[in-house]
């Protein structure tokens, strides 16, 4: 068994918790990312007191580790600065601006900020996204014994404004600020006293900043959270505008400081652009200090991470290439199919229908007609076909093509952007099925299947631009050897006509005979592959894996626990994960690309 297995085992039988002493049984049935999981909501439930043992505390700290060197971490040096505040006579202080999960920030940030509660213990619910609990199932237990210490030996809760400094444990940043900002209710206006209360947050993380050791080459970087947004619902345009202007006094009154950069993180889709529309809008207020940053040539590492470079090398030895892709992929290249904004952006008249995302639309029937729905169908068309650029696939295609017959592509998107971006259809397969292919619903003859193109220009100048609907019922698609109803070609239901995609499933069928035949090293670059269909890639790639005889490998890059790999396979060196932006780790693992990418 694996160490997260076993540190899992051992954690379940300390709680002697009956209500989770029951799952010891089906642990094994678990998988590797399940485990993890588990390990994090277990430690997020459970008190600080008794403390756990020495062993056990040194176990999952080494799994915690283990799933940190396999992250994407974000070097604070790399990121560009947004505004310089000028000091006469004085180091200058940068301000940046970044968006990211805040503890996926490198080693080079002092600090980290986290907007705690009173108690100071961390959020006992698995559930709550807030980035109290965030930070602790990354940092690990010892963070919230170190908060149990120094709340115990105080003796009280800690006020609101005030703030404490821990050490960071497993967390890359070697510390944490912990701060009480004010809590509103949802919608609520901030009264003067709580906007002075945030006011005071900043200031208190900052006085706890300067205490804390500078980097060997002299730069104390301390990176701010949105504190009390979010779940905590003070308004963000308000807390933000609160965040700038105290950053800003407190740097100009404080002419000693050490630290040399602030760093802003947002996280919610929008809070970004808030902040550097603030920070703009410094420039005005304070020309004479505040002065936009000098253009620099910056050839730093802007990431780093253990198994980039493992990556990267088995990549260069390959022989044989095979590129499996999920959904991830695209939304890397911002076709996010679970962004609210994106939607509302380009389905403004679906979103009465309660539809809020692209995957809330996949298998939706509640479509007040067929104009309707065909309006949505062929809407989602115009965007997949107008969409003004690919950069990951257009960096990834010409590498592929570079392979000649070694390479082969199997995706569930049914977007067709391999295509799209010039990768021939003789080395693909789809087993999903294609947004380029209607199909008669009720499959009225086997080959009841058709190209969508002359359909959506059928309809298109019946699409109406603000109802989003098909105004002319003639262009709603109808089967044209049975006249019934039609359907985007993709698997959805029993439905599903697969001819189309049959010959794409014997290409990839004597793909994978030519490689085991050929005897040289094959590596499965899976990327943004998610658990929605995991029996379609996932599982098989894992398969494929521990069928190759050891001359097969398998690189799985993405965003969220099912990045994590099979123990068996990692034990084995036959497998790595990289969690992370795939437009950020992409440029870095493609032999070839990473001069260029510094070049830019």
């Amino acid at each position: 068994m694996s160490l997260l297995h076993d540190t899992l085992l051992s954690l379940l039988r300390e709680s002697k918790n009956p209500q989770v002493l029951h799952i010891e049984q089906h642990l094994p049935q678990y998988e590797s990312w399940e485990k993890l999981h588990l390990l994090k909501q277990l430690l997020c439930i459970r008190a600080p007191s008794p403390p756990l043992s020495i062993q056990l505390v040194r176990d999952i700290d080494a799994v915690l580790i283990h799933a940190r060197d396999q992250r994407i971490l974000t070097l604070g040096s790399s990121i560009p600065p947004v505004a310089t505040l000028q000091r006469p006579g004085k180091s200058d202080i940068s301000i940046k601006l970044w968006q990211g999960d805040i503890t996926c920030l490198a080693s080079d940030v002092t600090v980290i900020t986290n907007a705690a509660n009173a108690q100071m213990l961390g959020c006992f619910q698995p559930s709550h996204k807030c980035i109290d609990n965030v930070i602790h199932s990354v940092a690990g237990p010892r963070l919230r014994q170190e908060c149990f210490d120094i709340m115990t030996a105080r003796g009280s809760d800690l006020p609101v404004g005030e703030a404490l400094v821990t050490e960071g444990y497993c967390l890359p940043s070697p510390h944490v600020i912990h701060t009480v900002g004010p809590q509103l209710a949802r919608g609520a206006v901030p009264t003067n006293e709580e906007m002075q209360q945030l006011r005071q947050c900043y200031v208190s993380v900052l006085d706890q900043a300067e205490g804390l050791p500078s980097n060997e080459d002299g730069s104390k970087r301390v990176a701010l959270c949105g504190i009390s947004t979010g779940l905590f619902a003070f308004p963000t345009k308000i807390a933000a505008k609160i965040a700038v202007e105290t950053i800003m006094a407190w740097a100009v009154h404080n002419d000693n400081t050490s630290i040399t950069e602030v760093l802003f993180v947002t996280f919610a889709e929008g809070d970004y652009d808030i902040y550097n529309a603030l920070i703009t809008q410094m420039h005005s207020k304070w020309p004479s200090i505040l002065t936009n940053p000098s253009p620099t040539s910056n050839h730093s590492l802007p990431i780093e991470g253990k198994t980039l470079k493992i990556a990267r090398q088995w990549l260069e030895t390959a022989d044989s290439i095979i590129i499996s892709a999920g959904a991830g992929l695209s939304a890397a290249d911002d076709l996010d199919y679970t962004s609210r904004a994106l939607f509302a952006k380009h389905f403004p008249a679906f979103l009465k229908l309660g539809l809020t995302t692209l995957y809330s639309a996949i298998g939706f029937n509640d479509w007040p007609s067929d104009q309707d729905k065909w309006g949505y169908y062929f809407t989602n068309v115009q965007v997949v076909r107008s969409w003004p650029s690919w950069p990951l696939y257009q960096a990834l295609i010409p590498w592929l093509q570079t392979f000649g017959d070694k390479a082969h592509v199997r995706t569930s998107n049914a977007d067709g952007l391999f295509l799209a971006n010039g990768w021939p259809e003789e080395k693909l397969s789809t087993p999903q099925g294609r947004y380029s292919v209607l199909q008669c619903l009720a499959t009225c003859r086997p080959d009841s299947t058709f190209d969508t193109l002359p359909f959506y220009e059928a309809a298109l100048p019946h699409l109406d631009t603000q109802t989003q609907r098909l105004t002319d019922p003639s262009k709603v698609p109808r089967c044209p050897h049975c006249g019934g109803d039609m359907m985007i070609c993709v698997r959805g239901g029993d439905w599903f006509n697969e001819r189309p995609f049959q010959a794409g499933e014997a290409r990839w069928k004597d793909f994978r005979q030519r490689v085991r035949r050929s005897g040289g090293k094959t590596v499965v670059l899976e990327l943004g592959v998610g658990m929605n269909t995991p029996g379609v890639l996932k599982w098989p790639d894992e398969d494929l894996v521990r069928n190759g005889d050891g001359q097969i490998k398998l690189i799985r890059v993405g965003i969220g626990p099912s990045v994590t790999m099979p123990s068996d396979l990692e034990e084995k060196g036959l497998a790595i994960s990289i969690e992370g932006d795939i437009k950020l780790a992409l440029p870095w693992i493609l032999p070839d690309s990473l001069d260029e990418t510094l070049a830019r």
